[in-house]
């Protein structure tokens, strides 16, 4: 910045007239306890198991806190829709959850919204190409819900695929977050 002539010359400070903020957590906050018993920077135990039903081409198990997943993956095979010949194959993906994985009795059922989701989250890291006129079909099934399922079944069906073979870019891991304390 130059100077008028005769006056003073201006100079930038970053720290000039820059308000200060209030800490985002306080130490009270850091004591917080969720209802689950953990403290506010711990994370759910988790344990992961891949070979969970033998009669899968591939199959999964994980336990993330209280949400238990198994996850079986059958294929390549065959696809039904084998007179339309495509150069890639095809990725069928099933979530559903036991009449019991919830605390309300009758709301396990399919999940076609969870389905599509699961879809989408792995089929841009299997190589698809690599088994063309076939389909693999992902069937996931919740047993108990603790929160966080989605992240949970993605997870777990990505050991799936691992575990049957499929040819894969890479493992899919997936989180779920939450702004707690809503910053301003």
């Amino acid at each position: 910045m130059a100077a008028k002539p005769g006056s003073a010359p201006v100079t930038y400070s970053p720290n000039l007239g820059q308000k200060t903020r209030p800490p985002i957590f306080k130490d009270n906050d850091l004591d917080w306890v969720r209802p689950d018993g953990r403290g506010f920077h711990q994370c759910r135990p988790a344990f992961f198991r891949t070979g969970a039903v033998n009669s899968a081409s591939g199959s999964a198990y994980a336990e993330l806190g209280s949400t238990k997943v198994i996850v079986s993956v059958f294929g390549p095979r065959e696809s039904k829709k084998a007179m339309m010949y495509s150069d890639t194959g095809r990725l069928n993906c099933n979530v559903s959850y036991t009449t019991f994985a919830t605390p309300v009795r009758g709301q396990g059922s399919d999940h076609k919204e969870f389905s599509s989701m699961l879809h989408k989250a792995l089929e841009g890291a299997i190589m698809l190409e690599t088994f063309p006129k076939t389909t693999v079909d992902v069937f996931a099934l919740v047993l108990e819900s603790g929160g966080s399922d989605l992240p949970v079944v993605i997870s777990c069906a990505s050991l799936a695929l691992a575990d049957a073979g499929i040819m894969m870019y890479d493992l899919v891991a997936a989180v779920s977050v939450v702004n707690v304390f809503g910053l301003h």
